[in-house]
């Protein structure tokens, strides 16, 4: 029998192609792969680059099927090894702590989705409130797998991978393999910071990946249902990270010139298009946000911090709360404008500091590569040559401006170029762009095809395969769904508890938490069973790889719990239902309690003051009644 079933034009066998290498990134999570090999794909390094690079040139010289196994399955085994890395060394910093445990920002999202829930509103919890499709997806998720946050984590991983590797495949068919090479690598270290976070980034770059691959299909089959779905994929994206705004106007203007027909321009189809956009807009983020009952003006409202740090010159969004005492974007608006009136001219300035902070290597740059002195020569040529190729592939998209994909490139390429000074890089690094990076980094892919043999080896302007197209198309479906959908019936569905407290001593706090299966650091001491895999963190990984630990008195104190007891500790987040905040909770499992999972749970326990956090270390607890 053909290996080949075809169902109702379904191609099972290149599903099935499909779904070995996504098999494959659990098998690799799941296995203990040693901390001193994982910790070498946590973080940029010309080698690595080098070596990715080349491995990836290999894998899509392959013909196609052997091509998708091994680009998709690296691909899986490269994000895989990302999450690993995190979750055994009990890496720390900012966002998050034990390598699990959401920090600051991105408790805020996750604490937005406990929220949802929950059935309680998310108002005035900083990101969470500004940005509510992420912790609305991130919702979802917890929803879908039992609110296991490490599962629900591995999976937002799994699908920014799977982003990523269809993206690629769009330039593979069309540009060739060093293209398609060039762009995955570079795409990689774009994102492989935020691997492992609950953070906005992660949505914005699995749903821009999406969309740019889907719009890439529009340029040459001209279909209005994808084109529609690509620009509200894009639409989400932007909403859910914010970034380059101004690429939609772009694709606007492409949308009337491809769609022209025997005309010069089609202004008919932009203006559908642009109310296709602004509907679009009014519904992801005005509706979307009513239908969670979010008060009016919260969302974006950071904008207003960026935009005065500009008009200062460039000083950053800290300024607008350091110079005004406030957090109301009106009040902070209206200064800037003050300002601006009386120095236009520094407005310039602060335009001026974005692009150069932007393009040159450094902390806040969108490229991986730091420089800081001759020592960092191979950082330097790399950055040099990837620049070149910018700059070429922006050339031949304008020579060639009168083809469908080349005016689609130039222009998205314009979009971000010219939002630069509204997300200034000095605010967030190169976060703002993780939701329209593959219009960026798709211009030197573009410069590189003219040198390749097989570059548009498929006559179909980089057309996929049966069963690449429908996991891309179906795919976006269905990240819209879990994304605006799925969290406004949670929300809606839920009903809000009401939870008695316990009784405490004078110095204790009362709480009522449901412990969630997955959702928890242990902190054991070296040469105990399963140290250094999932859960379990060695305290000598936990005291090492913590990035702030010398500044940080929240992870300070952890440590010190940590090596205090016999056995450990440990770490959990969760929501108090006695007054509905985020909390971090200790456990010492010395003094004999033992928290059920997957339940309700009540108890008392020490409030321990940091600077910022505060622990609450657990002292009884027992199952909860009503």
């Amino acid at each position: 029998m053909n290996a080949r079933f075809v169902f109702k034009d379904v191609n099972f066998g290149w599903i099935f192609m499909l779904l070995l290498p996504i098999f494959l990134f659990w098998v690799v999570l799941l296995s203990r792969i040693p901390v001193s090999f994982s910790r070498h794909f946590n973080a940029y390094s010309p080698g690595l680059f080098l070596v990715i690079l080349v491995l990836y040139y290999m894998f899509f010289r392959l013909p196609d099927k052997y091509g998708v196994l091994a680009c998709l399955g690296f691909t899986m085994i490269l994000f895989a090894l990302s999450l690993s890395y995190k979750w055994a060394s009990g890496f720390s910093d900012s966002f998050i702590v034990g390598g699990l445990i959401p920090y600051k920002d991105a408790k805020n999202y996750y604490y937005g989705a406990n929220l949802l829930l929950n059935g309680i509103p998310m108002v005035d919890i900083g990101q969470a409130t500004e940005r509510p499709l992420f912790p609305g997806f991130l919702s979802s998720m917890l929803m879908l797998t039992g609110q296991n946050l490490r599962i629900a984590l591995a999976i937002i991983t799994q699908l920014a991978g799977i982003g990523l590797y269809l993206s690629a495949r769009r330039i593979h068919n069309s540009m060739g393999t060093l293209s398609a090479s060039l762009y995955s690598v570079l795409i990689y270290f774009f994102i492989q910071s935020y691997i492992g976070y609950t953070l906005s980034e992660s949505l914005g770059f699995m749903l821009g990946c999406f969309a740019f691959s889907i719009i890439w299909h529009v340029s040459n089959d001209l279909k209005w249902f994808d084109l529609v779905l690509g620009l509200i994929g894009l639409l989400a994206a932007v909403s859910a990270r914010a970034g380059a705004f101004i690429i939609f106007p772009m694709l606007v203007l492409w949308t009337g010139w491809i769609f022209r027909g025997e005309k010069r321009y089609s202004a008919r189809t932009a203006i559908i298009v642009f109310v296709v956009i602004v509907a679009g807009y009014l519904t992801v983020n005005t509706l979307y946000a009513r239908f969670l009952r979010i008060p009016p003006g919260f969302t974006f409202g950071n904008f207003s911090y960026a935009l005065y740090g500009q008009v200062k010159g460039g000083l950053g969004w800290h300024s607008a709360v350091e110079e005004l005492g406030t957090r109301e974007p009106i009040v902070v608006y209206r200064a800037a404008l003050d300002f601006f009136l009386e120095h236009p001219t520094d407005l310039l300035v602060g335009f001026a500091k974005s692009y150069r902070d932007f393009f040159l290597p450094g902390n806040h740059s969108i490229f991986a590569f730091a420089f800081d002195g001759w020592k960092d020569w191979p950082n330097f040529v790399l950055w040099m040559g990837v620049m070149i190729l910018l700059l070429r592939g922006f050339v031949r998209c304008l020579k060639d401006f009168r083809l469908n994909l080349p005016s689609l490139l130039f222009l998205g390429f314009a979009g971000v170029f010219l939002s630069i000074p509204f997300l200034p890089p000095i605010d967030g690094g190169a976060r703002f762009h993780a939701s329209t990076i593959p219009f960026f980094f798709v211009l030197p892919a573009f410069a590189l095809s003219s040198l390749q043999k097989d570059a548009g080896q498929n006559a179909s302007l980089g057309k996929l395969s049966q069963g690449e197209f429908y996991l891309l198309r179906y795919g976006m479906v269905l990240l819209l769904f879990f994304t605006g959908v799925m969290p406004v019936l949670i929300y809606r569905l839920k009903t809000q508890p009401m939870v008695d407290a316990p009784i405490c001593r004078s110095n204790q706090r009362a709480f009522v938490i449901k412990t969630s299966p997955g959702s928890y650091v242990d902190l054991i001491p070296d040469g105990m069973n399963n140290c250094g895999w999932m859960s379990s963190v060695c305290i000598s990984d936990f005291d090492r790889n913590g990035v702030q630990k010398e500044t940080d008195d929240f992870v300070q104190k952890l440590l010190f719990l940590a090596q205090s007891s016999e056995s450990g500790i440990r770490i959990m987040s969760a929501m108090n239902l006695r007054d509905q905040q985020f909390r971090y909770f200790v456990n010492l499992p010395h003094n004999g309690l033992v928290i059920p999972e997957n339940q309700l749970v009540s108890g008392c326990a020490i409030p321990i003051q940091m600077r910022i956090q505060i622990i609450y270390q657990i002292e009884s607890i027992t199952p909860y009644e009503k």
